[in-house]
């Protein structure tokens, strides 16, 4: 896990607003940790939502007779990541068990540009469903990314 100060420096954290180390340090050490089941399947759910809007562009090129995928370097790596995630399931009881770190790892570890707009977009997504579902999914792009 990073610092604070670690954690603002990385520049795919610049165009998201609630990520600051102002923000993380109003959070609790418990709120700072906590890593809820309906937080997890959000987490999945959104890296699910990735990869198939990933797999639609790569469609959408082929069929526009490209001479190569846009997206598939990006589709590749989310889908490894949501491999990750899902050997940490436990079917037997239906728990998620991977932890926010494993959940940075899927949404942060990315080596080309598309790593800031996946923080972006999951950042938009929790401050959406809190709005819609649960106040606390307003702090879960802070709470994730800060695990990276």
């Amino acid at each position: 896990m990073q610092t604070i100060t670690q954690l603002t420096q990385h520049s795919y954290f610049k165009n998201c607003a609630e990520v600051t180390c102002e923000n993380f340090a109003l959070l609790t050490q418990q709120q700072q940790t906590q890593f809820t089941q309906a937080e997890k399947a959000f987490v999945l759910q959104f890296v699910v939502d990735t990869l198939q809007s990933l797999t639609l562009i790569n469609c959408e090129s082929a069929a526009e007779e490209e001479q190569y995928f846009v997206r598939l370097t990006d589709a590749l790596e989310v889908c490894d990541n949501l491999q990750m995630l899902y050997a940490n399931l436990d079917a037997d009881t239906a728990v998620y068990n991977f932890t926010i770190a494993q959940a940075a790892q899927a949404l942060c570890a990315y080596d080309t540009e598309y790593r800031e707009c996946i923080c972006e977009q999951f950042e938009d997504a929790g401050n959406e469903a809190a709005e819609v579902a649960n106040a606390n999914f307003a702090t879960l792009a802070l709470r994730v990314m800060y695990n990276y």
